[in-house]
């Protein structure tokens, strides 16, 4: 009998042991596939959700995952959209704990985001990195460069005719942390 208790002691310590073992493997695992998720990836895997995206000083924006691009991301706002670029964004918030790479999409990058939003014409509110959220350019994109964006400022709520652009403002792309589009006024 005492044999036998020895024996079944022992094999419960061995299957302890390789359990220990499998879940340090697992772990591991989970850790080097993580490593290869990028920040695009992760946000992908919420589309749909409302996320809290802060960009510092240039303010918080609330609203549904609805793109992801190369450097930027849209989010559907209860008055509108913005677009935020996030080499800008110091935090997002309301995402859940699940993660996976996303299969390859057409990725474009943040000037064609912004080709885009420059065909429609409409009046946009920028927010650039640096500024506090208050200090907002409102306009028309003009034109999109390959590194730079043209805003013909006017006075909020004023639409845009020769006569009211105040100024036409140079901006290199980086320093622009949102685009907010309107619907109904500014939200």
């Amino acid at each position: 009998m005492r044999w036998d208790a020895l024996f079944r002691d022992m094999e419960a310590q061995m299957a302890a042991a390789d359990e220990r073992h499998a879940a340090g493997e697992i772990s591991e695992r989970v850790r080097v596939e993580l490593g290869g998720i990028s920040l695009q990836d992760r946000l992908r895997s919420q589309f749909g959700r409302e996320l809290v995206v802060d960009l510092g000083r240039a303010g918080t924006l609330r609203g549904v995952l609805r793109h992801v691009g190369a450097g930027w991301v849209v989010l559907e706002r209860e008055r509108g959209s913005a677009l935020a670029a996030l080499a800008h964004v110091v935090s997002v918030s309301g995402l859940d704990r699940f993660a996976e790479p996303a299969a390859r999409t057409l990725n474009l990058g943040i000037a064609s985001a912004l080709r885009e939003i420059s065909r429609d014409r409409s009046i946009v509110a920028l927010r650039l990195a640096g500024k506090a959220s208050g200090e907002v350019l409102h306009g028309t994109i003009d034109r999109v460069g390959a590194d730079f964006v043209e805003l013909a400022v006017v006075a909020a709520g004023e639409e845009r005719r020769p006569g009211n652009v105040s100024a036409v403002h140079l901006l290199p792309t980086s320093a622009v942390a949102a685009v907010l589009t309107q619907q109904h006024g500014w939200g």
